[in-house]
């Protein structure tokens, strides 16, 4: 419970100023799968960047999340990991239609609750969060989201263990 504690305490003060800048714009719920039959659950918030690039095609926004880690291998079965994301999504088709398919691209910044898991060895609590998806908005004023996406957390060298683990997930994401 001190690392989960811990965890929070680093997220809320080291991107404090960040999460209170920008208004909460949707939350995010997903499930999947990672190495190792390792299950994953994860929410996460978003803000909007409130800028927009090529044409609106391009827009950004802040993902703060918290994901759980389970697995029945290795020492250590169970992982909480935070992070902060900056998402870049690309548009593939007219925001006019009744949906909009779209290629989202991330990295960001996590801290993990251990240093392994099913028997993955991450060397460190800090971590990269390298993230690629491909999902779809729809609905009245496109509020509803759901994605497929492909995760890959590492410490990108940083420390000699170094063995990264890939989650493979589906989200929902409702927007206000």
């Amino acid at each position: 419970m001190n690392k989960l504690v811990k965890g929070i305490a680093v997220c809320l003060l080291g991107f404090g100023s960040s999460f209170s800048v920008q208004a909460i714009e949707g939350v995010k719920v997903g499930t999947g799968n990672g190495q190792n039959s390792t299950d994953a659950y994860q929410i996460a918030l978003l803000s909007d960047f409130g800028q927009s690039f090529f044409n609106d095609k391009v827009k950004l926004h802040w993902e703060y999340g918290y994901s759980r880690w389970s697995s029945d291998q290795g020492l250590n079965k169970d992982l909480d990991v935070f992070n902060i994301n900056p998402v870049f999504t690309y548009e593939l088709g007219s925001s006019d239609r009744a949906y909009v398919p779209y290629i989202d691209f991330s990295i960001g910044i996590a801290y993990v609750s251990d240093t392994s898991i099913a028997n993955k060895k991450l060397g460190q609590h800090f971590q990269f969060d390298d993230r690629l998806g491909l999902g779809v908005r729809f609905g009245g004023e496109k509020r509803h989201d759901i994605a497929l996406g492909a995760r890959h957390v590492s410490n990108a060298g940083l420390d000699n263990d170094n063995d990264g683990f890939d989650v493979v997930s589906v989200s929902y994401t409702y927007r206000f």
